[in-house]
């Protein structure tokens, strides 16, 4: 165990200054790891590390530093040595956090001194009792005094000694490793809330449907523990829907991959990403990332899906398609929302749109969908119905475009009615689709396309 130390030998005495991750036998601190992996989420984080720490004569093994803000569940310890595994026997911890009952329901037996409810000096005593706010102490003056904690202008007691939830105890978790001869490594993981991250994209817009994407993140850290020297990851995608035990076994999956990888490595259906090294988290704080900037070509559309059997009326009036940008995802993209910027006439940019885009595979068209369209309305007016047969009705439909801007636009009108067969006897416009029709409209007029719609009864 002491072979890897530095020791460093003083006229006045010694000190021993340890190699990194080495710790003194039965105590272990989280901050001093040979190796730490932090694998973000959007709403937790997995930290596995690594330490060359050994129980002590007894089995026992002290661990300071966890976040108390932690999936306690989710704890995980072994010794790792080939293929034998030690694992701890029981683990053991106080319950962290300002709990009133439980500080005071440790402090029975113990000497406090009283304060308030219109003494004048304090009294110290002897808490003999105490249940749901309510105590019993017996002073040293040989009086005895109530502590009823939900009157407000009652005796107040305070503790003269540290209390087992207050006092050394409560810094650490102790596993208990029994006779165990344990060797090799040991490896020790948690899941805690209190690490995260949030990405969102950003697309500029440039000139001749030229833009460009970029893609942030933004790294918390509420813990009070600095990584100063992991390997920080991020996982996206994959994760809605999945029960605790699979999602769990996933994350520890991930976090056995190698320490490096290129933006978005396909791990199963997520996309794990290295940050650079060098990246650190330290405690209490926040740090806004750049992923990556990538070039696009941009195209941009006018859709409208509409049901036609569903329409009450002949005519539907004065609907408004949304815009939506159409591009070839350049690689692999995680879900994000996604903000579009613009420039404005002065020469600054202005957030144009805002939109969410699903998870995405390089090389896949992907579509970002604004809202309602200011200039572009379509007019939609029901002809015919023909009754075909008792299995097929016709309906006939006109279709107006009106493009009140300086540029041409292309409209997607798009059939979602489940029964529909197939649109047929296009006149003005292109089918693309048995359900979709592409109209082209110059800058500043006004289209009309006919189709027929078949649809099962």
């Amino acid at each position: 165990m002491f072979k890897h130390s530095l020791l460093i030998l003083l006229v006045s005495g010694f000190v021993i200054t340890r190699a990194s991750g080495e710790s003194l036998p039965g105590k272990l601190n989280v901050e001093q790891p040979q190796s730490t992996v932090v694998t973000l989420y959007s709403d937790k984080a997995l930290v596995s590390q690594r330490f060359n720490a050994q129980p002590d004569g007894q089995g026992s093994l002290k661990i300071a530093g966890l976040p108390i803000n932690r999936l306690d569940g989710s704890l995980n310890l072994e010794y790792i040595d080939g293929d034998t595994v030690y694992r701890p026997e029981d683990v053991f911890w106080y319950q962290g956090g300002l709990d009133r009952d439980n500080y005071y329901r440790n402090l029975v037996g113990k000497n406090v001194e009283l304060f308030g409810g219109g003494l004048n000096v304090a009294i110290q005593g002897k808490l003999v009792s105490y249940q749901q706010g309510v105590g019993l102490v017996e002073g040293n003056n040989g009086r005895q005094y109530l502590i009823d904690y939900h009157d407000p202008q009652g005796l107040r007691i305070l503790s003269q000694a540290s209390s087992e939830t207050q006092g050394e105890n409560l810094k650490y978790v102790r596993a208990d490793f029994g006779q165990q001869s344990v060797s090799g490594p040991l490896k020790l993981s948690y899941i805690t809330p209190q690490l995260s991250y949030d990405s969102h994209y950003r697309l500029t817009l440039l000139s001749h449907n030229q833009g460009r994407l970029e893609l942030k993140t933004l790294l918390t850290n509420s813990a009070n523990i600095n990584f100063d020297q992991a390997t920080i990851r991020l996982v996206a995608g994959g994760e809605g829907g999945v029960d605790e035990f699979y999602q769990q076994s996933r994350m520890l999956k991930a976090s056995a991959m190698a320490d490096t990888a290129d933006y978005g490595e396909r791990v199963g259906e997520v996309l794990l990403t290295t940050l650079p090294k060098g990246t650190v988290l330290p405690a209490n704080s926040r740090q806004l990332m750049d992923l990556f900037s990538e070039p696009l070509h941009l195209e941009k559309l006018y859709t409208l899906d509409v049901y036609g059997r569903s329409t009450g009326g002949r005519t539907v009036t004065a609907e408004r398609p949304r815009l939506t940008w159409k591009f070839e995802a350049p690689l692999d993209l995680p879900p994000a929302q996604v903000r579009v910027y613009e420039q404005d006439p002065d020469g600054g940019y202005i957030i144009s749109g805002h939109s969410w885009l699903p998870k995405t595979t390089a090389g896949d068209n992907a579509w970002l969908t604004m809202g309602e369209a200011l200039a572009v309305r379509v007019e939609r007016n029901r002809v015919d119905v023909e009754q075909k047969s008792s299995k097929e009705l016709v309906v006939k439909w006109q279709v107006t475009v009106s493009n009140d801007q300086q540029d041409s636009i292309t409209l997607l009108l798009r059939e979602r009615d489940a029964n529909l067969i197939k649109l047929d006897s296009v006149r003005g416009a292109t089918l693309e689709k048995p359900d979709l029709l592409r109209v082209e409209v110059a800058a500043g007029t006004s289209k009309a396309i006919h189709y027929t719609a078949k649809y099962r009864r």
